[in-house]
């Protein structure tokens, strides 16, 4: 709010010369800043120019720019500036921010910015604020709760989503610049989130599956059932049964058909785990995973499948995005409802964190390599950016992709 202010009063009384707003696209640019300007002076001091790529502010026109691509910077070039504001900073590239400052030549111009921290390795903590006082940069920090005027069931519902003892929290709830390190899932507790079945007497309402793919690594598949608990205002998924395939340990690699018939054997509750490639100590064989699910019917070859008898199906099947043959072989077999998954992992993380933390995903002993998965999953410590140890990831990454879907 403090910055529109600053903002709406240098339109007012700053001489004539170009001004600028950017965010990391027009349109998130007008969510975050154009609307609430709106909100505080009227439409009637406010158009939107949009095939322009400009907007008029108490009659002043100013340039609007979004800059989620790396070449967005060339369409800045060679402008000089008075004044820009720059939303969403940390997701803004490196090469638009420089030619930004570059062009920041008139007399007395400057530039304002809001943004979420990131990883301390973030060009912008690095380059800029912690050379702030070298650079004459005002820094300010604010956490959620320095804003007395927000509606307390808001801030509840961003705490929600942003869980403590994630770096999700540490960043976008405390304001601190800090490296994703540990356990990426530190906020799961197998005492809390693990059970033994969904509550008996309630019947599904849906299926959903996801599968991380490999070749020479395991392939993975998980499935997701939702509930509607009573007194839950939401509802619950639960994690009812796992596949998995490791042809190293088995030292068997399949090709994709055979495991679309690994899939269908799966949905029909007939896949046995592999003594070799069972967790020690868990009771699960993975057979009956799947067998009270609801859903519509699949069609299968009988020479695909055998004579097998697969009367329930997921709503969806979301797949590791880099496995296009495999893809293409479930919807030759019948099972129309297999696409790419959504592989956005750090919003698919924190959606899984989010969900653990308020209850909202619960994991059965059907599971337990998906268990094991979620305990060990960590931040790779050696990386700059957050990125995750590649090892052990694949039930959580097939968990992710149906969490995505959601």
């Amino acid at each position: 709010m403090g910055v529109n202010l600053k903002w709406l009063k240098d339109i007012i009384s700053l001489p004539p010369g170009n001004m600028i707003m950017v965010g990391n696209t027009v349109n998130s640019l007008i969510r975050n800043v154009i609307d609430p300007i709106t909100s505080i002076i009227g439409k009637r001091n406010v158009e939107v120019r949009l095939q322009k790529q400009e907007c008029s502010i108490f009659g002043r026109n100013i340039w609007i720019q979004g800059a989620d691509k790396e070449d967005a910077y060339k369409r800045i070039e060679g402008e000089s500036l008075l004044r820009a504001y720059v939303d969403e900073w940390s997701r803004v590239p490196k090469n638009f921010t420089k030619t930004l400052m570059s062009r920041l030549s008139d007399p007395g111009a400057c530039a304002y910015g809001t943004l979420n921290p990131d990883t301390p390795a973030h060009y912008l903590y690095r380059d800029y604020i912690l050379r702030a006082r070298e650079l004459g940069i005002a820094v300010w920090k604010f956490t959620l709760k320095d804003n007395p005027y927000l509606d307390p069931e808001y801030v509840k519902a961003i705490i929600a989503e942003n869980p403590p003892g994630t770096v999700f929290y540490d960043r976008n709830i405390l304001g601190n610049w800090v490296a994703a390190s540990g356990l990426v899932y530190a906020n799961f507790d197998r005492r809390l989130h693990v059970v033994h079945s969904p509550p008996v007497g309630l019947a599904p309402k849906e299926l959903r599956v996801g599968i991380d793919y490999g070749t020479h690594n395991p392939t993975a598949f998980v499935s997701l059932e939702k509930y509607l608990v009573p007194g839950r205002a939401r509802p619950t998924w639960y994690a009812t049964g796992e596949y998995y395939w490791d042809s190293q340990v088995m030292l068997k690699q399949k090709t994709d058909a055979e495991y679309s018939v690994d899939l269908a054997e799966y949905l029909a509750g007939r896949w046995k785990a592999p003594d070799r490639l069972k967790v020690p100590g868990s009771r699960y064989d993975g057979g009956d995973c799947v067998g009270r699910v609801v859903g519509g019917r699949m069609r299968l070859s009988d020479t695909q499948v055998g004579k097998a008898d697969v009367r329930k199906y997921p709503s969806t099947i979301e797949v590791d995005p880099s496995a296009s043959s495999y893809i293409l072989q479930l919807n030759r077999d019948g099972m129309r409802k297999a696409r790419a998954a959504d592989n956005d992992v750090l919003n698919g993380i924190r959606k899984v964190a989010t969900m653990v933390s308020a209850g909202e995903l619960v994991i059965t002993e059907n599971c337990p390599w998906l268990i094991q998965s979620m305990e060990n999953y960590s931040w790779d410590p050696k990386a700059l950016n957050d990125e995750v140890v590649k090892e052990g990831d694949h039930p959580v990454d097939a968990l992710r992709y149906v969490v995505n879907s959601l």
